[in-house]
């Protein structure tokens, strides 16, 4: 483990950003325009998009391949993406030469789940259409992850065309937190409350029963998803699920999952800029443009 992540995991602790997470998700700030095209890096080619009232913005690089990463950013259904949203794309864009749109779903409590699906339908169907020669893939972390991976059985209920690939880091698998390990796993925890993720999953569910598929991937039916590979740490609330996922993969039909477990990292790392992070980046873009995992 670097001495930067390290670090980061104590500074959580002492920093009380449980606290401060469970605040934020009472009284979400809004108006933050971090995806703004004019704070992009003056190395990318930025193109915002508006669908169903819904912003989004498709990042190129100098050399675009035929590549189209759709992310999903996280925030417990609940918070603004934050410039490190746009540092990813930058990331994507100008290391791997591929095409990146970012999605700005509908957020709780101003909406709710099946206001962001017909977003994410919209949205992806557009992209599509604009870009018919792109292979695209699914990117998620946090509550992305699990909107994206709920996303995804939705595709194939509807017989819509699925991403060649998806990957996911840290995602919120299930909406109600009721693996009993989530217990032992919070004493590890230092960022995750897990009363106010609850609260924030029942504003997003809206009408929604907790275990629908559409806000609790989970409990959906997992074969014929294709290629996905997931990540999560160990001192974090969402492994324990993360784990139940992997065990469920054995018996899945045309699914086939890759489960690695990050040791001493925390929550959605990613979002924290560190050698795990470069490692992990590494990784989702070998998942999605080389197939060298093992698959």
């Amino acid at each position: 483990m670097s001495l930067k992540s390290e670090m980061t995991r104590i500074f959580a602790a002492i920093g009380k950003r449980e606290e401060k997470m469970a605040f934020a998700l009472e009284q979400p700030s809004r108006g933050s325009r971090e995806l703004d095209q004019d704070r992009f890096s003056k190395k990318v080619r930025v193109k915002s998009w508006n669908v169903d009232g819904f912003p989004g913005v498709t990042i190129n690089g100098s050399y675009v391949k035929n590549d189209h990463i759709l992310m999903v950013p996280g925030g417990a259904y609940t918070l603004e993406p934050s410039n490190r949203y746009r540092e990813l794309g930058e990331h994507f864009a100008i290391n791997e030469q591929v095409r990146v749109s970012i999605l700005q779903c509908p957020l709780a409590p101003e909406y709710t789940a099946l206001a962001a699906h017909q977003y994410l339908i919209h949205a992806y169907l557009c992209l599509r259409e604009e870009y018919p020669e792109d292979k695209f893939f699914l990117l998620g972390d946090f509550s992305g992850g699990g909107l994206a991976l709920a996303f995804l059985q939705e595709l194939r209920n509807k017989g819509l065309p699925m991403p060649e690939r998806t990957a996911v880091i840290s995602p919120w698998l299930d909406l109600g937190l009721d693996n009993p390990k989530i217990k032992i796993a919070k004493k590890s925890d230092p960022i995750l409350p897990v009363e106010a993720l609850k609260e924030a999953g029942t504003r997003y569910r809206g009408a929604l029963e907790p275990d629908d598929p559409l806000v609790s991937p989970l409990y959906g039916d997992w074969n014929h998803l294709g290629q996905i590979l997931v990540l999560s740490g160990t001192e974090e609330i969402l492994t324990p699920d993360c784990e139940l996922l992997a065990e469920k993969a054995k018996a899945l039909k045309e699914t086939k999952i890759l489960y690695k477990k990050g040791a001493r990292m925390i929550h959605n790392w990613i979002l924290i800029p560190c050698r795990e992070t470069d490692a992990t980046l590494e990784l989702v873009a070998m998942f999605f443009l080389e197939e060298a995992l093992g698959f």
